[in-house]
């Protein structure tokens, strides 16, 4: 496989004399199997460079995908300038961490919104094609590619592409879960662990190292990682080249230098084999197969484009906290994302409630003397009856106590302080991790998840009801259990299939989709159709 970096600040670009070495330019990186597939991981402003690359070749149809970790402006900004996409005849792919509310066309369209910028995604002239992912796998051509959720303030995937006996992992941006760990010291245990056995035995790890481990302290909660915490990992997963990316916008290259240097120097005092380099605008490398693999923890390689079913997104929280501001941050957070909470602060009410009600999360406060918060969990996990610890618990605590945790049943941690942004992540990848365990849980044994029907290209009219050549039109999610229903209701199949006929009849931005959407539904259900 060949990598290249075209982009590998972090924030906001910092273009200028000061940054020419390592570049300015905000996160972008191509790959390319043996085979050709060309990969593209984020498309920051360094995707601008890339684009023009690309055009220069003179490659007509020219077919590639894009994978986006999450949609923050420092990771999504090249896309209006990667010309690419504005061509007839060109193929492309986008993928990125399925939302709540928004596919991930709507939020990249955002951004091309009239009162942002010029031109719209409906103006793009390639096909292209949108895919909202979760945890799990799924193929590119000859690349396997893995998901998971890192540590952010926004849902963000981390990306393991797997091909020609090579392993490649992105991992930006990403906090460490126990803080300690930003030090580059303390055991690697729970998240963090799952984390190492995530990007183990990669022949080359992409990491995020905005910060060291004396400026973390005053970036607590902001979502990045440590140099000193990425090469600890690194080594603890027999990773065999580090790439230091997502640099601080206020790092200049002589900075960069040392810090490189530091890290170097501490690795040869240790004997360590990692070799680790920061990342810089146009340097580019090919890795070859490698002697020995290892396995990745891969989510029980649950298929990262499955139809979630909407049904098992619409779920309820319980929050257990006695602190009525921590409380109230915390209700806030959670409705913003549309979803139900019910707040309690007794723990013989929570686990009630949690009887009844069987939610999606719950969240309990663990502030001893005044609350404890694992002896709740602890009793939640008896009064469930429930080995397999299907409902998910998270702790909000001061500090994380991993081992007293793990033992009482606890999923994951809350630090405080801790900002509405991060509490809304944590909760909407718990949200999404519930339905798909759901999900899983509910088929016949031996039966693989359906995958999600591949998303209609949206491009001009013209090209609206063409499809990419090899995708046949596969069967939606059916849903994951049996529902009561009146001659009035529409199954999820149905109702799928009914999205995609009209996707077809009419683009969905212009009048005519509700109306045409509004018959057709009528027809299906025998009910007179509302104007």
């Amino acid at each position: 496989m060949r990598v290249r970096f075209w982009g590998t600040r972090g924030s906001i670009a910092k273009p200028g004399s000061s940054t020419a070495r390592y570049g300015g330019n905000t996160s972008c990186i191509e790959a390319r199997s043996a085979r050709g597939t060309l990969v593209i991981l984020d498309c920051g402003t360094g995707g601008h460079a890339l684009g023009e690359d690309l055009m220069s070749a003179g490659v007509k149809g020219l077919r590639g995908h894009i994978l986006i970790s999450h949609t923050h402006w420092d990771h999504i900004q090249g896309i209006p300038f990667f010309a690419p996409l504005f061509v007839p005849g060109n193929e492309w792919d986008i993928y990125g961490p399925k939302g709540l509310g928004q596919s991930l066309r709507e939020v990249l369209a955002g951004q091309m919104d009239y009162t942002y910028f010029p031109v719209t995604l409906d103006q793009c002239g390639a096909n292209i094609r949108y895919h909202d992912l979760v945890e799990g796998t799924f193929e590119i051509e000859d690349i396997k590619v893995s998901t998971r959720y890192l540590n952010h303030p926004a849902l963000t995937l981390g990306y393991r592409l797997e091909t020609d006996g090579v392993t490649v992992v992105y991992a930006c941006d990403h906090e460490p879960h126990s803080r300690i760990l930003a030090n580059g010291q303390g055991e690697i245990t729970g998240y963090d662990l799952q984390h190492a056995q995530f990007i183990v035995g990669a022949d080359l790890l992409i990491h995020d190292a905005q910060y060291t481990a004396e400026e973390y302290p005053a970036k607590i909660g902001w979502g990045h990682s440590t140099v000193e915490y990425a090469v600890k990992l690194s080594n603890k997963a027999e990773v065999k080249r580090l790439a230091l990316t997502h640099h601080d916008p206020s790092r200049d290259d002589d900075a960069l230098d040392r810090l490189l240097a530091s890290a170097k120097a501490e690795l040869r005092e240790n004997a360590a084999s990692l070799e680790v380099f920061a990342a810089s605008e146009g340097y580019a490398l090919n890795l070859v197969r490698a002697h020995e693999k290892h396995a990745a923890c891969c989510v029980g390689d649950f298929q990262a484009q499955t139809l979630v079913d909407p049904a098992l997104t619409e779920p309820s929280v319980i929050i257990g906290i006695a602190d009525l501001k921590t409380g109230a941050a915390l209700f806030e957070a959670i409705q913003a994302e549309g979803i139900h909470a019910k707040l309690c602060s007794d723990p013989d009410e929570a686990r009630k409630f949690i009887a009844e009600d069987r939610p999606s999360l719950a969240i309990l406060e663990h502030d001893p003397p005044r609350i404890d918060g694992m002896e709740t969990c602890r009793a939640i996990r008896q009064q469930d009856n429930d080995p397999e610890h299907s409902l998910p618990v998270l702790i909000v605590a001061s500090e994380l106590d991993q081992a007293r945790g793990v033992s009482a049943g606890v999923t994951d941690w809350l630090i405080k302080p801790f900002t509405g942004a991060y509490a809304r992540t944590k909760v909407r990848a718990w949200v999404l991790r519930t339905a798909c365990e759901g999900m899983r849980r509910a088929l016949p044994q031996g039966e693989e998840p359906r995958f999600a029907p591949p998303p209609l290209p949206i491009g001009p009219p013209r090209l609206r009801t063409q499809r990419a050549k090899g995708s046949p039109r596969q069967m939606p999610h059916r849903g994951t259990e049996a529902r009561r229903s009146s001659d009035k209701e529409i199954s999820t199949e149905k109702a799928a299939l009914l999205w995609m006929y009209c996707r077809e009849v009419a683009p969905f931005e212009t009048p005519s989709f509700g109306k045409k959407i509004g018959q057709l539904i009528a027809h299906a259900t025998n009910t007179p159709a509302e104007m």
